[in-house]
């Protein structure tokens, strides 16, 4: 998540929350289907990934190669929920690889950065598409607890960092990317998230999951998530900026808000599909 924003902002930051999360409930535990998850995962994955690619090729730049972009990662998510990860998402990210390839290639006038662009659309690719399709297959494989507990992690690791670094931090803990991140901070983190998967998934809403597997979920998912939210600190270190977007107010853009649930998810599918 972005760093801690001006207590004048604290006021956006609810209101904002305040339409968000009623429709994100309502679209988990409501509506019985996973489309309108799915729909909710395009639109903030399509969201985060344009504002990748506008914090690396301007804003101003490149319209016709972010539709590409907007198509072949919708295509992705949408596709790979109809069909199943394990049977789709080879084949999809190989298409639309080339597809992307493609479109970098025929734009003639931007050649002489036809690398940069190109590295720019690959790994954003990878980055925002791939990693965030497991969301809707998180409900319509396991159930809505399972998104719900992703989110729950993902969320309360960050909170328990805030907490921990605001009450107990001193020591830096990689302050050539995130200055105001601390080791205590990120001992919060790891207990936050440890909580998230024993009250509400161990303890609450999926009752199945033995204790032992709960901490070790939680303990994955927090130190997967601090490292999502040090890498989109990089990413936005490396092209000057402070946050991806304005899109949310308070909150700065959907990749601030979704950088560590895009690194925590994949763990929650995979932990479940594997030893679940």
């Amino acid at each position: 998540m972005s760093e801690a924003k001006q207590p004048n902002n604290l006021l956006q930051r609810l209101g904002t929350a305040a339409v968000l999360i009623p429709a994100l409930c309502l679209s988990l535990f409501v509506e019985t289907t996973a489309w309108s998850i799915l729909a909710f995962s395009v639109l903030a994955l399509g969201a985060a990934a344009d504002e990748y690619l506008r914090m690396g090729l301007g804003d101003d730049k490149a319209p016709g190669l972010r539709i590409a972009f907007a198509f072949v990662g919708t295509s992705l998510i949408v596709l790979n929920m109809l069909a199943g990860t394990r049977v789709a998402m080879a084949p999809l990210l190989a298409a639309g690889a080339m597809l992307l390839a493609f479109a970098v290639l025929v734009r003639k006038q931007q050649l002489p950065e036809a690398g940069r662009t190109m590295a720019m659309v690959l790994s954003g690719l990878v980055y925002v598409p791939m990693l965030g399709c497991v969301w809707p297959l998180l409900k319509h494989d396991f159930g809505p607890q399972w998104l719900f507990l992703a989110l729950a992690l993902a969320f309360s690791s960050d909170t328990g960092g805030y907490f921990g670094g605001r009450l107990f931090g001193k020591h830096k803990l990689y302050e050539a990317v995130s200055p105001k991140k601390t080791i205590e901070g990120g001992i919060g983190g790891l207990v936050g998230g440890v909580a998230a998967m024993l009250g509400f998934g161990h303890f609450w809403l999926t009752p199945e999951i033995p204790l032992v597997h709960a901490i070790v979920l939680g303990i994955l998912g927090s130190a997967l998530g601090q490292i999502g939210d040090l890498v989109e600190s990089m990413i936005k270190r490396t092209f000057g900026v402070k946050d991806s977007s304005n899109l949310l107010p308070g909150h700065g853009g959907m990749l601030d808000r979704v950088d560590a649930l895009l690194f925590v998810a994949p763990l929650v599918y995979y932990y479940a599909r594997i030893f679940l």
